[in-house]
């Protein structure tokens, strides 16, 4: 779901599913390493410079950076 005001982005999900789980995970690297971080806003700052005829062709394309740093847990 996506709000306008305040802009916002809500995802839903059901009990025990694993996406939940993911997206925690993913959160919890993001705060523990300044690097991972770092790596992670240089990236979705270089796609987010393009232009996306659809917004799901940026969440895609953040993908493979969201996929290495998760490998590395």
């Amino acid at each position: 779901l996506r709000l306008g005001v305040p802009a916002a982005n809500l995802h839903v999900f059901s009990e025990g599913c694993e996406e939940h789980t993911r997206m925690l995970e993913f959160r919890d690297r993001m705060r523990a390493d300044d690097e991972v971080r770092d790596r992670y806003l240089n990236a979705k700052r270089a796609l987010s410079a393009r232009t996306w005829a659809y917004v799901q062709d940026y969440a895609d394309a953040k993908s493979g950076i969201i996929q290495e740093i998760l490998q590395d847990l």
